[in-house]
């Protein structure tokens, strides 16, 4: 049965929907990769992150008498004609409102938007199934490693130099290249540069080898390595370690971070065994699952 649904919640709920994710996205049954796991995290994300459509437009809510039960919603990227589907999050003995709440999200779905995307826990059998349901294709299998301060080595610094304006022609090559159809392209990345979003390279021969880009958010404890590759005329000559060791350096340095976190293809083993031989160990394996809304003509 259907319990009460709220479309477009009032703002003043913004901080139960924080609190609502952010329990259950610490439990791997219910976790989504989009989302992070501190409240506050979460509430700063909704409020200020949400620019093309804001919370208030893209947000489904669950209630049965005045409790929340359920919720969905959606990170819109009008310039890249998607969105990232922040759930289903559900309570346990209320899964059925699953498929409720993702057709009343479907309403909010702006015509901006061509591509939904998913991105769930293997163990999130409710996002998994709403998946399947709403004719969603997998794409890919995803680890997410962690390493935590305890875990990092002095001995592991290397001096690395941040990318400079006349290399950013060489990076953005060599990212499309690498991540031709991805969440940030070349541009977008060095559009992004400032305190705590990163490039470091390794330059040999008077090229760039290769390149990692990295972000932290001291504010949350968080940070992460986002996009790392090196160039194939350069590769087995451990250029990818020292990347790696630079950036994990500059990450520890903000005496905020205790952890950081990356993202890799499950069947990338050589990039898993390279994560995992500095010191990174498996924390969750996700399901990345994508939906086209429109046929281009």
């Amino acid at each position: 049965m259907k319990e009460s649904v709220i479309s477009c919640p009032l703002s003043q709920l913004i901080e139960e929907v924080a609190t609502f994710i952010a329990k259950l996205n610490n439990q791997s049954s219910s976790h989504i990769g989009y989302c992070g796991k501190q409240q506050q995290e979460i509430l700063a994300y909704l409020q200020k992150e949400l620019t093309d459509v804001p919370f208030e437009r893209a947000f489904v809510l669950a209630f049965k008498e005045e409790t929340l039960i359920g919720l969905i919603g959606f990170d819109a990227d009008f310039e890249q004609k998607s969105a990232e589907v922040w759930g289903p999050f559900v309570e346990e003995d209320h899964q059925d409102q699953a498929i409720y709440l993702f057709k009343d999200m479907l309403q909010l779905i702006p015509p901006e938007v061509e591509r939904l995307y998913m991105f769930p826990n293997k163990e999130n059998e409710t996002a998994i199934t709403t998946a399947a349901n709403f004719n969603f294709s997998k794409q890919s299998e995803q680890a997410i490693l962690i390493m935590r301060r305890n875990d990092y080595s002095a001995s592991q610094v290397s001096k690395l130099s941040f990318l400079t304006e006349q290399r950013n022609g060489e990076m953005i090559r060599l990212h499309n290249l690498a991540f031709p159809d991805t969440y940030y392209t070349g541009e977008e990345i060095i559009n992004r540069i400032n305190e705590h979003r990163k490039v470091f390279c390794y330059i040999k021969d008077d090229k760039l080898a290769g390149y990692i880009y990295v972000e932290v958010e001291p504010e949350f404890s968080e940070a992460s390595i986002e996009f790392f590759a090196v160039d194939k005329s350069f590769r087995g000559q451990s250029i990818g370690t020292e990347l790696l060791k630079g950036a994990v350096s500059w990450i520890f340095s903000f005496k905020e971070i205790d952890e950081l976190q990356l993202c890799v293809n499950s069947t990338n083993n050589h990039a898993i065994r390279l994560y995992q031989k500095a010191g990174f160990k498996l924390s969750d394996e996700l399901y990345f699952f994508q939906k086209k809304l429109k046929v281009p003509v």
